[in-house]
């Protein structure tokens, strides 16, 4: 028999999902039929899949070593090459972190090696457990630069993803795009994926396949009468929001070959830098030294 204790980081989930987890070369048929015949039991007693685990709770595996390991397979860290990190601030709760444009937040099937997660979990590794590994709670497009939050508790990440869709976290970009943009504006309306292109495009009113995007922009500066840099605030989190919000008025942010923008200095992709949030009575920021430099060249 195994016996697990359940600590800080295991508490609050679900119980099917601990074990899904626990149990990585299992099934959830199988997880299933093992607590149907009391094989697993919660401090004692059969529990239902839907149970939450709770702080100090004794989760009994009655299985032997050996077929115990057919149904865990262990997992290690991959990274290529050192732990490269731009670390902005870290707490007990939170690691934030720069990502450089061009590197995936999370691994995807063409790569698993080379991104931010794996960076970050690697750096955190004395915080990773069978059944949770530092988490973010918020995702940038492979060429979009700047802050993505980690959390390092299972605690932390659940009050965070709370925060986060409460709005509570504030999150700012900067970015150039073409033309004068004269004032500060919304655009909310609802952003509908084409997955055969990639591509997202805005719509004022709903459809049963749209969500809801709202974007503020505010101009902060005008380059060469010819360009307009931006701030601009998400109270959404939808893929390639700001990108395609930007294209919907009419500005799309230079090098976005793909919402309409053109080719500056052989850079082909979007100029868009996280470089700001707000988290109660923290401000974190982080320049993007491309933006200064392109400012510099434009002005």
């Amino acid at each position: 028999m195994r016996e697990i204790i359940i600590g800080e980081n295991e508490y609050g989930q679900r119980l099917d999902r601990f074990l899904l987890k626990y149990l990585n070369n299992s099934t959830r048929a199988n997880v299933y039929k093992l607590l149907r015949k009391k094989v697993i039991k919660v401090n004692g007693k059969r529990e239902k899949e839907n149970y939450f685990l709770k702080l100090g709770d004794r989760l009994q595996i009655f299985l032997s070593d050996e077929t115990l390991d057919k149904l865990r397979k262990e997992e290690k860290i991959v990274m290529d090459g050192k732990v490269n990190l731009d670390i902005v601030y870290e707490d007990d709760e939170i690691l934030v972190v720069n990502k450089p444009k061009g590197l995936l937040t999370h691994p995807d099937k063409k790569e698993y090696k080379k991104t931010l997660s794996t960076r970050v979990q690697a750096y955190l590794k004395h915080l990773s457990t069978r059944t949770f590994k530092p988490a973010s709670i918020n995702r940038l497009d492979q060429n979009t630069s700047g802050l993505v939050i980690f959390c390092k508790t299972y605690e932390a990440l659940k009050k965070y993803n709370e925060m986060m869709r409460n709005r509570e976290i504030k999150k700012y970009y900067l970015c150039i795009v073409h033309g004068i943009v004269k004032k500060e504006g919304a655009i909310k309306g609802y952003i509908v994926k084409n997955t055969k292109t990639n591509v997202v495009q805005i719509f004022d009113k709903n459809n049963k396949n749209g969500q809801f995007i709202y974007t503020k922009y505010k101009p902060i500066r005008y380059l060469n009468n010819n360009y307009t840099l931006l701030e601009v605030e998400i109270l959404t989190g939808k893929t390639h929001q700001i990108r395609a919000s930007l294209s919907k008025i009419n500005h799309p942010i230079i090098g976005d070959t793909k919402y309409g923008g053109k080719k500056i200095d052989n850079i082909t992709t979007q100029v868009l830098h996280a470089y700001k949030l707000i988290i109660g009575d923290k401000v974190i920021v982080k320049e993007s030294k491309l933006i200064n430099e392109l400012i510099d060249k434009l002005s």
